[in-house]
């Protein structure tokens, strides 16, 4: 592979003469099945060989490449003015992480925790795999409180929780939700409750004490939930229209939220094998409710996806629908999505909450089903709800019906 990045023979034959030339073909290779251009994967190699000259200068062998010894190097390097690390610098990531993969370098042992705080931890997070069966996000929503929460009742000394009271449960909860506003605001209790039931679990304390951790009040439906005007959809829709490969994905992705009310992790886990042409179906695979659930593929948003299938998404693999634009060409993540929606309001001029995203295409999608007459249940296997109760509060966006229901105002206004 090397003899069709470089041209010169000489660069190749100095480059196979190192520290490293065992490898750099292989790795050559891997980088261009990863889609990166010639120009990047000769910048990497390049790069490798210098941070191996250096190694071979401090007197360590290839197979003693870490992470440590990448800083030190790193840190050695002059920046640009701009703050950025010099090319040097570029992809020497990738090289650490290749050498592991192919077995030449060790990964380094993870550190076993060693204070009773973080043994805690590390058994609890077990057990929200292991038997809750938890999302990432939402096992570190729950650690870093259940973190304060032991910190609070034991310090840094070994917890014996036969001496934890219903009062500092309360009070821990009382003060975690002081700090908290709206809907967030029932998390430390949920979470500390979660944590409660572990200890029943192993036996260190009795069963019922979780119910010290008391949720706040809360006010289910006492506002409506945030939607867009069909106006509205169609002006963020807009944005994306120009045939760039970027354009065409978000354009797809955007259609997806809007016209059938997927959450983000829906979109950025919908493979290639999911979408049924011919029947013109989506086959959605168990997400957040643990379900999976088919749903109709309209015609603008089936046009969509095939755009951006022929012409913006990177011949990979990889069997993602939505992929990077830019190498190396991943699946995208939920920060992506919703940085991606957030830039589609700001340039359609949509204002909404801070850390509004493509949620209130969900919202929006149900409140268009229940004032077009559509049943609770029928919004439920569209939305895919667990239950009825998370559907009832679109009964308010009902206006029409609240309306003839309503009793007349006898009051004096």
């Amino acid at each position: 592979m090397l003899a069709h990045t470089f041209v010169r023979t000489s660069v190749i034959t100095r480059l196979r003469r190192g520290p490293l030339g065992p490898y750099l073909d292989t790795l050559a290779t891997s980088l261009h099945h990863a889609g990166y251009a010639p120009s990047s994967i000769q910048r990497y190699l390049r790069a490798a060989e210098q941070f191996a000259q250096w190694l071979h200068g401090q007197g360590y062998a290839v197979c003693e490449m870490d992470d440590d010894l990448l800083q030190r190097y790193v840190s050695g390097l002059t920046r640009y003015r701009s703050g950025h690390l010099p090319k040097a610098a570029q992809g020497l990531g990738h090289l650490i992480r290749f050498l592991q993969q192919q077995g030449v370098v060790r990964p380094r042992q993870a550190v076993l925790p060693t204070s009773p705080l973080e043994q805690w931890l590390v058994e609890y997070d077990a057990h929200l795999v292991q038997v809750a069966g938890l999302a990432l996000s939402t096992r570190q929503s729950y650690r870093r409180i259940v973190r304060r929460f032991i910190s609070a009742c034991f310090g840094s000394e070994t917890p014996n929780w036969q001496s934890v009271t219903a009062s500092m449960i309360t009070a821990f909860v009382a003060q975690e939700v002081a700090m908290r506003q709206r809907s967030s605001r029932k998390l430390p209790a949920v979470a500390v409750r979660s944590f409660l039931r572990f200890l029943v679990f192993r036996g260190d304390i009795r069963p019922g004490f979780e119910a010290a951790a008391l949720s706040p009040p809360q006010w289910q439906y006492a506002s409506l939930p945030l939607r867009l005007t069909p106006e509205n959809v169609e002006r963020v829709l807009a944005v994306y229209q120009e045939s760039t490969a970027s354009s065409l994905r978000n354009r797809a992705m955007l259609l997806l939220l809007a016209r059938l009310g997927l959450r983000a992790q829906d979109v950025i886990s919908l493979g290639l094998d999911d979408i049924d042409w011919a029947d013109g179906r989506l086959d959605l695979r168990p997400g957040k409710s643990h379900r999976a659930r088919s749903l109709p593929l309209p015609q603008d948003v089936g046009q969509a996806v095939v755009a951006y299938l022929q012409g913006g998404r990177p011949h990979n693999e990889r069997r993602q629908v939505f992929l990077r634009c830019r190498p190396p060409f991943h699946p995208l993540t939920n920060s992506a999505v919703w940085w991606i929606v957030r830039q589609a309001f700001a340039h359609a001029g949509i204002v909404v909450p801070p850390g509004i995203a493509s949620h209130i295409f969900r919202h929006t999608v149900a409140s268009q089903m229940v004032n077009h007459g559509a049943s609770f249940k029928e919004v439920a296997d569209v939305l895919g709800h667990q239950s009825l109760q998370t559907t009832g509060i679109y009964a308010k966006l009902a206006l029409d019906t609240l309306a003839a229901v309503a009793l007349p105002w006898g009051g004096v206004l």
